[in-house]
């Protein structure tokens, strides 16, 4: 890598990219370079591993969804993977996980579930106990998102 590479990289970690028919054309004017170069640059250290990916993040709130809960589901081991892909596959789960249960909270699968108010979560949870066959739960309801973040690889020079 060099010092067009880093500073590349330190703009594609700060800078959001838009979804647009140009997403990496604000990057480019950033950094005063021709989009092309930027293209190139980018697809070049993808193709080297050094950048492995470009996600989205999508807060619940943004996307209309007023009322969360993570629900931590007490699954018989052997039916936990079943029941985990039966919760996985509803269109208002957006996590699941299976965890080892622990003394003192028998809870081995856990889904993040989004309801556009507290009744419809509860609707959904109602729902998703009945369909994966699971009838001990607990809801723990969101009260605050704290801002998520990516790995930072070189600072920016305003830091």
């Amino acid at each position: 890598m060099d010092r067009g590479d880093i500073e590349l990289i330190r703009v594609l970690q700060d800078e959001t990219i838009y979804l647009e028919k140009s997403p990496f054309k604000k990057a480019a004017e950033s950094l005063g370079w021709e989009l092309e170069e930027v293209l190139e640059r980018t697809k070049r250290l993808k193709e080297a591993g050094v950048i492995r990916r470009f996600g989205a993040a999508l807060t619940p709130v943004n996307a209309g969804f007023t009322a969360n809960a993570m629900v931590a589901w007490e699954v018989e081991r052997h039916r936990a993977e079943q029941a985990a892909e039966v919760m996985a596959g509803h269109h208002r789960v957006s996590h699941c996980y299976i965890r080892p249960a622990f003394e003192g909270f028998p809870y081995n699968v856990y889904t993040m579930i989004h309801g556009n108010s507290p009744e419809d979560l509860n609707n959904i949870i109602s729902e998703l106990s009945k369909i994966a066959k699971v009838n001990s739960f607990r809801p723990l309801h969101s009260l605050k998102e704290f801002k998520k973040s990516s790995p930072v690889y070189f600072p920016s020079k305003k830091s």
